[in-house]
């Protein structure tokens, strides 16, 4: 029995020393960024992705491809920041990226991840998007990547639900809080279509790229973007994105954008 119990505060002591520590990308469009193990558990969705510089391949190709040098980042559903650091990298000092994200423990994982890489070009907005101004219950899951608003389905992992503040994204480019986006990359689970009826105004006069991951909205995502004069390009697969319930990430540019 005592040795099972110095054992344990062996193992203890290991863990704890761990979660003081860091890891740095090895690989990949964010090599050399570094995320906190106190912030990226064992038990994280997104360890492996992040650890390795692998997370969500198709999505980073994206930022790579549509922004540049001086140009802004929405990263709606920011989570622990993996794409807010890498869109600071690619925008530069002339750029900004704004993360939004409402679960409390990921917002402060964001601002120590931008503090520990030295990443000034980043702000972060401790708030929910939607389709307009207000309140909402979120839901905080064991795995905080799975934290999501109460009104969009249950989550059977979540621990404690908090009140949070939403807001539409027009009102804040219109008051001048944030600057015209180039791209916006929005993951949100599932309150996505309701973010993208709070960025009308946005779509219409900004014409930013919107990278999307679907929560089964597929089809209605596709339908929103071509009323906005969009084009909409699966980012992992052939098909079109309402016909390839498989794919996560979708891709929309202004009709007359050529990239993809």
């Amino acid at each position: 029995m005592r040795g099972d119990g110095a054992r344990a505060r062996l193992l203890r002591g290991a863990f704890e020393q761990l979660e003081r520590g860091t890891i740095s990308v090895p690989q990949g469009h964010a090599a050399g960024l570094r995320f906190h193990l106190r912030h990226l558990t064992l038990a994280h969705a997104h360890l492996g992705g992040i650890a390795y510089g692998v997370l969500e391949t198709s999505v980073q190709e994206a930022l790579v491809r549509h922004l540049g040098p001086g140009g802004v980042l929405y990263d709606v559903g920011a989570n622990l920041g993996f794409f807010a650091l890498l869109g600071a990298r690619l925008a530069g000092p002339d750029g900004h990226v704004y993360a939004l994200e409402p679960a409390p423990e990921n917002a402060q994982a964001i601002r120590d991840h931008a503090a520990l890489n030295r990443i000034e070009n980043l702000t972060v907005l401790e708030l929910a998007a939607g389709a307009a101004a207000g309140r909402a219950r979120l839901q905080i899951v064991d795995d905080r990547s799975w934290s999501k608003l109460e009104g969009y389905g249950a989550h059977p992992g979540t621990e404690r639900v908090v009140e949070v503040d939403v807001t539409a994204i027009d009102d804040l480019v219109r008051d001048g809080a944030l600057r015209p986006p180039t791209l916006i990359k929005i993951d949100v689970e599932g309150a996505e279509l309701d973010v993208l009826a709070g960025l009308r105004e946005t779509l219409a006069r900004h014409r930013p790229a919107i990278v999307c991951e679907l929560h089964g909205t597929h089809a209605a995502f596709a339908a929103a973007m071509a009323a906005h004069g969009y084009r909409v390009i699966n980012l992992e697969g052939t098909a079109p994105i309402q016909a390839a319930p498989e794919s996560e990430h979708a891709l929309a540019l202004p009709a007359l954008d050529p990239g993809d």
